[in-house]
C-alpha cells in the first residue's frame, strides 16, 4: 500500500518543522524578547543621527520629525512600542551606527527590531527635500513609521 500525496506532504512538513525547531531555539525566558503571550516583541525606533556641528536645516528636521511622531503616535511612544532617539554619531560610542545603517550625513532612520535584533531599517531620504514643506514632511514621516508599526 502506497501513501497518497497529501500524507507524504504532511510527513515531510512534520520532519522539516522538527528540524527547524532544533536549529532556531525559542527566546530565553526573561530575556525581554518575548511578550506575555510568548511571542517575540517587535520594537520600532526612529533615530535622528547627526554630527556635533549642526545647521538650521538639521535642527528643523529633528524638530519636525519629533513633532510628527508625537502628533500621530503619542500612545505608541508612551507605551515604548515606538521610540524616538536623537544620536550624535561623532561620539565614539555611537560610531557603530555609521556602518550599521550606512550613514553618510545627518539622517532620519526607522529601525524595526524583533527579539532585540534589527530586522529592517529605512533611511528617510526625502526628509531633506521636504523640510521646507512642513505638512508634507510630517505626512511623509508618519506614513513611513506607520508602515513599520503594522
Amino acid at each position: 500500500m502506497q501513501p497518497d500525496r497529501r500524507t507524504s506532504t504532511w510527513v515531510i512538513l512534520a520532519f522539516v518543522m522538527g528540524i527547524a525547531t532544533t536549529w532556531w531555539p525559542a527566546p530565553i525566558a526573561g530575556s525581554g524578547a518575548e511578550t506575555k503571550q510568548g511571542a517575540v516583541k517587535k520594537e520600532v525606533t526612529v533615530y535622528y543621527f547627526h554630527g556635533t556641528l549642526r545647521c538650521n536645516t538639521c535642527r528643523t528636521i529633528e524638530a519636525y520629525a519629533k513633532e510628527a511622531l508625537e502628533a500621530r503616535y503619542g500612545e505608541q511612544l508612551k507605551s515604548s512600542l515606538l521610540m524616538w532617539k536623537v544620536v550624535n554619531i561623532d561620539e565614539p560610542e555611537n560610531e557603530h551606527f555609521v556602518d550599521e545603517f550606512g550613514l553618510v550625513s545627518s539622517s532620519l532612520v526607522v529601525v524595526a527590531r524583533s527579539g532585540g535584533k534589527v530586522t529592517s531599517h529605512e533611511t528617510l531620504q526625502d526628509a531633506w527635500t521636504l523640510v521646507r514643506d512642513k505638512p508634507r514632511f510630517m505626512e511623509y514621516v508618519q506614513r513611513a513609521v506607520g508602515g513599520y508599526l503594522k
